[in-house]
């Protein structure tokens, strides 16, 4: 399977998912909390990650574009498993 096809199902099976629940947590989360300091953390949250949905989603245009290179792919997934790595240690 190329790089390619694997960031493309990794992405609509696994992340893309990941991102839409987490910002779906967190937008139960805001109407909840009551605390300023916490409204304006967990409406950073979901700015950085609104950004990072539409980051892989402008990846996915690329892969159904095909302006996506293999090597490009690659770099992607390894950023991917360094963020997993990175999540795991916490």
């Amino acid at each position: 399977m190329s790089y390619i096809s694997q960031l493309e199902e990794l992405l609509k099976t696994d992340v893309l998912l990941e991102v839409e629940q987490n910002l779906k947590d967190l937008e139960e989360e805001l109407k909840t909390t009551k605390k300023k300091n916490d409204l304006k953390d967990i409406k950073e949250e979901i700015k950085y990650m609104q950004q990072v949905k539409k980051y892989f989603d402008e990846v996915i245009t690329d892969i159904q574009n095909n302006s996506l290179s293999e090597d490009q792919a690659l770099d992607i997934l390894e950023g991917l498993e360094d963020m997993r790595a990175d999540n795991q240690q916490v």
